[in-house]
């Protein structure tokens, strides 16, 4: 079981509203607009809904919250999107193919595959957030990190939270995104949603098994300190532009997600950090 997740907002992405309403229609409507058009149905011992759904849309990577007051069951069909869900409060069932469910609650959430139909079933109290990525622009991330051709479809199975490293990554780093986006109010900057959402694909394609999980485990262990050294160097002498962490990856030679974990290893803080410690030393020496 992961940690719990916790967000230092009053209610995540409520500057984002989608939806606020007691209508079963418009619930259906709303998750039409953003993910798949579900058939709704209603538990007999609960009473109206009071559903609040917020959804931020970055450029290829949506974030969302959701609560409905109510004991619902959602029938979603194929959406052709992963679906990453963490639970903040309550409890939820994910049931997927004949016989096979999953139970979620904080700490134990679930990542939901994009082409399968499943029915969703919260409790009343039930709240998450929602990391969402169109399943084609995963696969072509993946394409890039590997820097070769995909001889065969991505396939992400519907899977619980894993508790490898790039997932801990995940659940550390969602709070802190979702709190700057709560507490700013768009356009951001073109720059960090650039590397923002290379850092998320990563860290999805690095924290789930799928078809291709081999591969990428080859490519993270193949990264030295030499690598390190290489990004250092060229972060050092681009502190005055942005930087992505693919292009950041490219310069030392390596990829994205084993350079960051190397980071980690052999440094103890991220690209991330030492990026933004290069720039405030060179705006000191600029003065």
């Amino acid at each position: 079981m992961t940690a719990l997740l916790a967000v230092n907002v009053p209610r995540p992405l409520d500057n984002f509203p989608l939806l606020r309403s007691t209508s079963a229609r418009e619930v259906r409507d709303a998750f039409a607009r953003i993910y798949a058009k579900p058939a709704l149905v209603m538990s007999p011992r609960s009473g109206g809904l009071n559903a609040v759904m917020n959804n931020c849309r970055l450029q290829c990577v949506e974030l969302a919250f959701g609560a409905f007051g109510a004991e619902v069951g959602l029938d979603f069909p194929t959406s052709g999107v992963v679906a990453q869900l963490f639970p903040l409060q309550g409890k939820g069932r994910i049931t997927f193919g004949a016989t096979t469910s999953i139970e979620v609650e904080p700490g134990a959430g679930c990542l939901i595959s994009s082409d399968a139909p499943h029915r969703i079933d919260y409790s009343a109290e039930y709240a998450h957030l929602v990391l969402r990525v169109d399943a084609r622009v995963l696969a072509e991330k993946l394409r890039s990190m590997m820097d070769a051709p995909l001889d065969q479809p991505l396939r992400i199975e519907t899977q619980r939270i894993s508790n490898g490293p790039a997932a801990r990554m995940l659940q550390h780093y969602l709070p802190l995104l979702i709190e700057t986006v709560s507490q700013n109010d768009p356009p951001f900057p073109d720059g960090w949603i650039a590397q923002t959402e290379q850092l998320l694909l990563t860290f999805l394609l690095y924290g789930y098994r799928h078809n291709y999980s081999h591969v990428l485990d080859q490519l993270a262990s193949d990264v030295t300190p030499r690598e390190v050294r290489l990004a250092e160097e060229y972060i050092e002498a681009n502190t005055e532009r942005a930087i992505t962490l693919d292009e950041l990856a490219e310069a030392a030679g390596t990829n994205t997600f084993g350079l960051f974990r190397a980071f980690r290893t052999f440094r103890g803080y991220s690209p991330l950090t030492f990026l933004a410690q290069a720039r405030q030393k060179g705006a000191g020496l600029r003065k």
